[in-house]
C-alpha cells in the first residue's frame, strides 16, 4: 500500500494540488489523506477511481503494474481557483474520446 500512496503523493505534487484540495474533491478529511499517502490507510472503489479520474491515469499505473502515464494538458489561468471535479470530469471525456478514436481506426 505504501507504493500507492507514494505515487498519490507524487502525482499531487506534480500537479501542484494541496492535500486540502485533494481531500475536498474526495469528500474525506485531510488527516486521511495524508495517512493514505503515507501507506497508513487503505482507498476504496470510490477513491481510488475518482483519484484515477483526476490524474488522468490508469489502475495500473496506479498500482504500480504499469510505468505508462500520460499527464494530463489543461490549463487555467493563474487567478482562477482550481476546480477539481471540473478537472476531473474533463479527463474523463478525454479518455473516452480516446477510446471512440481507437474504435473508429480500428474498424475503418
Amino acid at each position: 500500500m505504501n507504493d500507492i500512496g507514494e505515487k498519490i503523493k507524487a502525482l499531487r505534487r506534480e500537479n501542484n494540488y494541496t492535500q486540502k484540495q485533494v481531500a475536498d474533491f474526495l469528500e474525506i478529511d485531510q488527516s486521511y489523506l495524508s495517512k493514505i499517502e503515507k501507506g497508513d490507510r487503505n482507498l476504496n472503489e470510490v477513491t481510488f477511481d475518482k483519484l484515477c479520474n483526476l490524474y488522468n491515469c490508469s489502475a495500473s499505473y496506479l498500482l504500480g503494474d504499469s510505468d505508462e502515464y500520460e499527464s494530463p494538458k489543461i490549463a487555467f489561468r493563474a487567478d482562477e481557483k482550481v476546480d477539481l471535479v471540473a478537472i476531473s470530469k474533463m479527463n474523463q471525456v478525454m479518455n473516452h474520446l480516446k477510446v471512440l478514436r481507437k474504435f473508429e481506426e480500428d474498424n475503418k
